[in-house]
């Protein structure tokens, strides 16, 4: 999947990837569903400045679902 963002911070990104690629494995068990959330954590991490990603699992799972990054108020 494709994500149009604008990069507030790099830093960050590889491990919020990671983050993202271990939840898929352990509890969604599949390779496929680790590489969706390693990317969709990883992308919501580039909109926010500093190293520490504040993506929550809900915002995760409704980008993955199609839903915008810009902000619903």
């Amino acid at each position: 999947m494709k994500y149009d963002i604008e990069i507030v911070d790099r830093i960050g990104g590889g491990d919020s990837f990671s983050a993202g690629f271990i939840y898929g494995c352990v509890v969604k068990k599949s390779y496929e569903a680790a590489v969706r959330y390693g990317n969709a954590f990883s992308a919501l991490k580039h909109t926010n400045p500093g190293d520490f990603n504040w993506a929550t699992l809900a915002e995760v799972e409704g980008l993955l679902k199609g839903k915008s990054l810009r902000v619903a108020r």
